[in-house]
């Protein structure tokens, strides 16, 4: 049984994201960069899994007065 089946939707937090997160989550690769988050997004993710996975920022910008993570990368935390 994969981790994340049982997180088939979370509010606020675009499929296409938790998707991306799957993959690393269960091991199907090491890290993806999800591109234009909002720090809202960022929020639910670091929230839900960020006992799990290590999240880098890599690029923010302020834009239209919403805070937006340009580009993350998330990875497998190390143990």
């Amino acid at each position: 049984m994969n981790v994340l089946d049982r997180h088939e939707e979370i509010p606020g937090l675009k499929n296409e994201y938790l998707d991306k997160i799957k993959l690393v989550v269960n091991r199907h690769t090491d890290k993806v960069t999800l591109l234009a988050l909002t720090k809202t997004e960022f929020n639910i993710i670091q929230d839900e899994f960020g006992n799990m996975l290590d999240i880098t920022v890599t690029c923010e910008h302020i834009f239209n007065n919403k805070h937006l993570i340009v580009t993350a990368v998330v990875s497998r935390r190390q143990i």
